[in-house]
């Protein structure tokens, strides 16, 4: 999909130092551009960046060419729910039991599958680029970037604290106090091909959680990570005795079919036009259901 940025120059400056310092473009985006074709021009004519601007002078850059797809994914079946698009993001709610990405046993059916195919009916062509990732059981919001730079931005954001993500998650009984923070460091559980474990020689992790509804058996909790380690949320919860409904990993609750743990909302920037954006996925049904089958003790 071809994408282009425009700025006016204000104040005389080089082109590099204009794409650098009033574009927010890096040294590599900058070197990529240079070697595309009319990639980047001032005033309609393809310049060095050693060239001095003047003000008033236009400047275009051509971050990403048409034609340019993810072409070994395979258009997958099924519905895109999309909760958010423009020019440069697509964020689409996940149903629980998809995959993000295709991996093994899953080359056809993933989430970006079906991205794919959405892009193509449309006709515009899209390499396809998650930005992050939620696991098969997680359901909600999932955001593509439609272009590099789009992705490179949103990933500082998310470094940087600025994109922040709000989970809701059904826990085992009542935490005490029902508002706190989990830091216990995570690393890989040397015995185990598929889980975490809390260890003070581990990464850095930081979970903030706060009890909404409380139930007579568990309690629904909105949740807040500061860092995004491997099944942080689960571990985490569970380490103060408080494993997700249906983790069976690292609980033994099976009163759901999957882990209960949904993205509900996130809030960030537009990567070129700064604007912040808050989105919100609505609780999947199975996560309905639960909380309304049992009668509520507090609030």
């Amino acid at each position: 999909m071809e994408r282009n940025i425009k700025a006016t120059v204000l104040t005389q400056a080089t082109l590099e130092q204009f794409l650098r310092k009033e574009m927010g473009l890096t040294k590599r985006q900058i070197s990529r551009a240079k070697y595309r074709e009319k990639g980047i021009c001032g005033n309609g004519i393809r310049s060095r960046v050693t060239a001095v601007l003047k003000p008033g002078d236009q400047v275009t850059v051509l971050l990403e060419e048409e034609g340019l797809e993810s072409a070994q994914l395979v258009p997958g079946s099924g519905e895109l729910r999309i909760l958010y698009e423009d020019e440069d993001i697509l964020a689409a709610d996940k149903p629980p039991g998809l995959v993000v990405h295709p991996s093994h046993g899953h080359y056809e059916d993933s989430l970006s599958n079906i991205a794919a195919a959405y892009f193509r009916k449309k006709g515009i062509s899209v390499r396809i680029r998650p930005v992050g990732r939620l696991d098969k059981d997680t359901s909600g919001i999932v955001l593509f970037a439609k272009n590099q730079v789009a992705a490179a931005r949103l990933s500082e954001q998310k470094k940087s604290g600025e994109f922040r993500k709000e989970y809701l998650a059904l826990i085992q009984g009542i935490p005490d106090p029902c508002k706190g923070t989990v830091s216990t460091a995570l690393m890989k559980d040397p015995e185990s091909l598929m889980k975490m474990k809390t260890a003070e020689n581990g990464l850095r992790a930081v979970t903030h959680y706060e009890v909404l509804q409380v139930y007579e058996a568990y309690s629904l909790v909105r949740v807040f990570i500061e860092t995004g380690r491997t099944h942080q949320i689960r571990v985490h919860m569970a380490s103060i005795g408080h494993p997700l409904l249906g983790d069976i990993l690292y609980g033994t609750d099976r009163r759901m079919e999957r882990t209960a743990l949904h993205a509900a909302g996130c809030c960030f920037r537009q990567p070129f036009t700064k604007k912040e954006i808050q989105l919100y996925a609505e609780l999947p049904e199975d996560m309905k259901t639960m909380t309304a089958s049992e009668r509520t003790v507090t609030s």
